[in-house]
């Protein structure tokens, strides 16, 4: 098959037909395709429609995304995934604060892009008038809600990653208790967990700005290395400094979990610095609860500190 280079933008209204087809065959209902308020992007490869996902507007609050369908014979390469980024990049640039969505089956997917579960009270407001949320979609399909943070995409690590990912987790060495490490990591020690990462199968995923900053990121790996422990993991979230405080760690944890339960794994553990009611705060809000604190566990800048283990079944 020739190089896949499908290109993504805006259905010309003759295009409505082809996709309108395409989601009968992926068993979604077509419905609404014209509306006025629905922008639907498209995959035109070899000439026709191939994908396709529409953006149901809610001013500047809030969008809702609808009908993502890929031609069944081109799954597994990416282009869902393409069209999800294609959407919330144009939510995101037309300043819209949150994306949300219907979903039955694929909740993993879309948590692997930083999507979390809601219950559907919780979606916005400007979300609760529309159709799809009033008997569209059926009462058994989960509310999924994402923060747009004008653009910021999140994705798997790759090793230019690294350089941002090390200064980010230094300054944390350095001025925080976030880490109980004292010496500050190499880049050659940080290139070293990325491959230790991709060789276990573990996930690694970062969080990047449209002109390619990397704010945020989040791991995870085994939490003990005894054969009994082998359903249990340990993840890690660190921001950078200055993006502190915009729900970056909501993005950043969904995709590790998704990751993690894909592969199998049946709970995932955090250790964190007692004191630090923010990350409690975070993962409680994420599904997460406080499984114990071990008293004076860790030491640094001249004091003991508590230590609060986080714990999530997947």
């Amino acid at each position: 098959m020739p190089h896949f280079q499908p290109e993504i933008g805006p259905a010309a209204p003759d295009e409505l037909p082809a996709a309108a087809a395409l989601l009968r065959t992926c068993g979604l209902s077509p419905e609404g395709l014209d509306g006025e308020s629905l922008l639907l992007l498209v995959a035109r490869w070899q000439g026709r429609p191939q994908g396709c996902i529409a953006l149901e507007s809610h001013g500047d609050e809030a969008v809702l995304l609808r009908s993502l369908a890929v031609e069944p014979a081109l799954r597994g390469r990416g282009l869902g995934a393409r069209l999800l980024d294609a959407a919330l990049a144009l939510a995101g640039e037309a300043g819209v604060r949150h994306a949300a969505l219907l979903t039955e089956g694929a909740a993993d997917f879309f948590a692997l892009r930083g999507f979390r579960p809601v219950a559907r009270a919780q979606l916005p407001a400007a979300l609760q008038a529309s159709a799809q949320l009033r008997g569209a979609c059926p009462d058994s399909a989960g509310a999924m809600l994402r923060e747009l943070h004008g653009g910021l995409r999140v994705r798997p690590a790759v090793e230019a990653d690294m350089a941002a990912v090390l200064g980010i987790y230094n300054h944390e060495v350095e001025h925080s208790s976030s880490t109980y490490q004292y010496a500050l990591r190499t880049l050659e020690e940080q290139c070293e967990i990325l491959m230790t990462r991709r060789r276990d199968g573990d996930g690694f995923f970062v969080a990047g700005t449209p002109d390619g900053r990397v704010v945020g990121y989040s791991s995870y790996g085994l939490f003990r290395p005894r054969e009994g422990w082998r359903f249990s993991c340990e993840h890690a979230v660190y921001l950078h400094p200055d993006w502190r405080g915009r729900g970056i760690g909501r993005l950043l944890l969904p995709p590790v979990m998704a990751h993690a339960r894909r592969r199998g794994f049946h709970t995932m553990v955090g250790v964190v610095d007692a004191s630090n009611t923010a990350s409690v705060r975070l993962h409680e809000a994420l599904g997460f609860r406080v499984a114990g604190v071990l008293k004076e566990g860790g030491y640094k800048f001249d004091r003991w500190l508590d230590v609060a283990f986080v714990q999530a079944m997947l």
